[in-house]
C-alpha cells in the first residue's frame, strides 16, 4: 500500500470523503502544493477542473464522471 495520500476525487469516488470538503483539500494544496498545479492535486484532469470552477454546483456530475474515469483507467 502506497504512503502517498490520494486525492480528493480518488477519496470523493470512494466515499471517503465528502464533496464539501473540496475547499479542505485545496487549503491544504496552499499551505503545502507539493510542486503540483492545483487541478492535478485534486486529481482532476483539466476539463473536469475548468467545468467545476465555471459551475461549482456541477461537482457531482464530475465526480461521476471522474469515477468513470478512474474505472476505465484502472482496467488499462
Amino acid at each position: 500500500m502506497s504512503d502517498q495520500p490520494k486525492h480528493f476525487v480518488a477519496l470523493a469516488v470512494s466515499g471517503q470523503t465528502s464533496p464539501d470538503t473540496i475547499d479542505d483539500f485545496i487549503d491544504r494544496w496552499h499551505e503545502n502544493p507539493e510542486g503540483l498545479p492545483l487541478h492535478e492535486y485534486l486529481g482532476f484532469d483539466r476539463d473536469e477542473y475548468a467545468m467545476w470552477l465555471r459551475d461549482p454546483d456541477a461537482l457531482p456530475a464530475i465526480l461521476a464522471a471522474c469515477q468513470a474515469r478512474l474505472r476505465t483507467e484502472a482496467v488499462n
